[in-house]
Order: structure tokens, then C-alpha cells, then sequence
């Protein structure tokens, strides 16, 4: 069968082509040190691929909402803790208080001290984060979980949970709430009550015995409250730590996989390599040498 010199033309054209395609993934995939530079390169594992990379976000969005919400439960924490040591700091002081032998300059530098105590409490309660959020106030975040605007504390913050998800199908509340933290029943607050003690210390009255005995109450109610969050909290954090490490050990998992399925095996590519250069210039220098013929030269 005779071959024309278009048809000769354009099978070295078409094998020129395909070799420098060839060889122009080869060197891609040297580059990146990627096996897949396209879908069509392996169907089944790209499509492993995907999935994998979508696995892989997830967990480090996971990690994310876990680092998050371990800073704010951690400053949760640091607040409740100086509301406990402020709380044990009035009993003593409510109870030294009691026992009828203060002088007038005593009285004067303990009812300080309550103020003072008394307005730690609602500034600790009123805790805001970095972004501006307060931490005790529930799902109402923009508004302080305090207010004294009309002489009382009244807790203003609801009692809603905000909730992150830390695993798949698996969440955490990130907050405790100053309703819990701070509600004694009927409205009433140890912030009031120590108001009520402070009056009663500043003009004692008829009433003094038992408005000693309600606070020590209110105090040793709020303390408990706080404790059991302290522990709840330290709880959470616990697991959040041991999410963490779960989450640590399956990302490098993923990623192991992800680079047993798209790596390039250098050896193999080489070879490949190799081989499309030398097919590149067989068939250049073929090109050449037949193109070179002419009938002259058998005459």
C-alpha cells in the first residue's frame, strides 16, 4: 500500500503530538509530585481523592470549632473562678461582719470591700470575649448578662445553650449562662441580697440576724453553682482534648492515604520519561530523513 506524503505528514505529526503530551505529563507530574494532574487520569482514584479531600476539611474544620470553643470555655472558666474566690472572700467577710464587735472604722472598710466584691461579681458575670460577645449571657450574646440600670441586678441574658459541632453527629454546649450561674429563685440574685447586707451593715435593723443567714444562703448557693459549672467546664475540656488528639491521629491518616493514592512514583516516571523523549526523537529524525528522500536519489 502506497503512502502518500500528506498521510506520512500527518502520522508524524499525530505521533509527535501524542509524545509530547506524554511527555508533558510526565514532567507535570515531576513537578508537583502528583500522579493525577486530571480526573481522566484515574477515574476511581480521583474520585477517592475527592473524597478524601472533603473527609480532610471537615476534620480540620473540626479542629477549628474545638480550638475555638476550648478558648471560650477556658475563659469561662477564668471567671468562674474569680467569682468562687470573690464569693468565699464575702462569707468571711459576712460572717467577721456578724459577730457585733466591729468598730465604726471596721464596718466602714468592710461595706467597701462588699462593694467592691459586689461589683467584681457583675463585672465578672458581664464577661465579654474578643469579639465583643458576652460569655454568660446564652444565645443573647449582644447583650450583658447583668443590668443595674434600675438600682437591682436583674439577670438580663437567657438561659439557651449555644451549641458547636465538635465531630460528626457530635456537639458541645459552649456556655454556661448567668441564670444558672446566678438565679436563686423569684428573681432574686446574690448580687441583691449582698445590696440588702450592705444596707443592713451601713443601718442595722430588726432584721439583721436574718438577712445574715440569707446571705451566707445566697453565697453558699451561687458558690455551689459556680463549682458545679467549674467542673462541667473542666469536663468538656477534657473531652474536647481527647476530640483533638481523634481528630489529629485520623487527619494524618487521611492524609497517608491521600498520598498512597495520588504520589508519583519517580522511578516509574523516569522510565516514562525516558521513553517519550527517545520516541521524540526517533520519530523527529525519521521525520527528517524521509522528508530528505527524493526519486533523484535512486536515478
Amino acid at each position: 500500500m502506497r503512502i502518500s506524503d500528506n498521510q506520512f505528514s500527518q502520522m508524524m505529526l499525530s505521533s509527535l503530538q501524542v509524545n509530547n503530551a506524554g511527555l508533558g505529563t510526565v514532567l507535570q507530574q515531576m513537578s508537583t509530585g502528583d500522579r493525577l494532574t486530571k480526573l481522566s487520569d484515574d477515574p476511581m482514584a480521583s474520585i477517592k481523592l475527592l473524597n478524601l479531600e472533603r473527609e480532610s476539611a471537615a476534620i480540620g474544620q473540626y479542629q477549628t470549632n474545638i480550638a475555638n470553643l476550648n478558648t471560650t470555655l477556658s475563659s469561662q472558666e477564668v471567671h468562674l473562678d474569680s467569682i468562687n474566690e470573690t464569693l468565699v472572700s464575702m462569707r468571711e467577710l459576712v460572717l467577721w461582719g456578724s459577730n457585733g464587735t466591729l468598730t465604726d472604722d471596721d464596718r466602714q472598710g468592710m461595706i467597701a470591700e462588699l462593694e467592691v466584691m459586689r461589683d467584681s461579681i457583675a463585672a465578672s458575670m458581664n464577661a465579654q470575649d474578643e469579639e465583643g460577645h458576652y460569655l454568660f449571657s446564652g444565645t443573647n450574646s449582644g447583650a450583658p448578662a447583668i443590668n443595674n440600670a434600675s438600682g437591682s441586678y436583674v439577670i438580663e441574658g437567657n438561659s439557651d445553650k449555644r451549641v458547636v459541632v465538635i465531630s460528626k453527629g457530635v456537639t458541645m454546649e459552649s456556655n454556661m449562662t448567668a441564670s444558672e450561674l446566678m438565679d436563686l429563685g423569684g428573681g432574686d440574685n446574690v448580687l441583691n441580697q449582698i445590696d440588702s447586707m450592705i444596707a443592713e451593715f451601713k443601718n442595722p435593723t430588726t432584721d439583721f440576724d436574718n438577712q445574715v443567714a440569707a446571705t451566707l444562703s445566697a453565697i453558699d448557693g451561687t458558690s455551689s453553682n459556680v463549682l458545679g459549672a467549674m467542673t462541667e467546664i473542666g469536663g468538656r475540656i477534657n473531652n474536647l482534648e481527647q476530640m483533638a488528639s481523634t481528630h489529629s491521629e485520623n487527619k494524618l491518616f487521611v492524609d497517608k492515604v491521600n498520598s498512597d493514592i495520588s504520589a508519583l512514583d519517580y522511578g516509574e516516571a523516569s522510565v516514562r520519561l525516558s521513553n517519550y523523549l527517545a520516541a521524540l526523537q526517533a520519530t523527529q529524525a525519521s521525520y527528517v530523513k524521509i522528508n530528505d528522500l527524493s526519486l533523484f536519489d535512486r536515478i
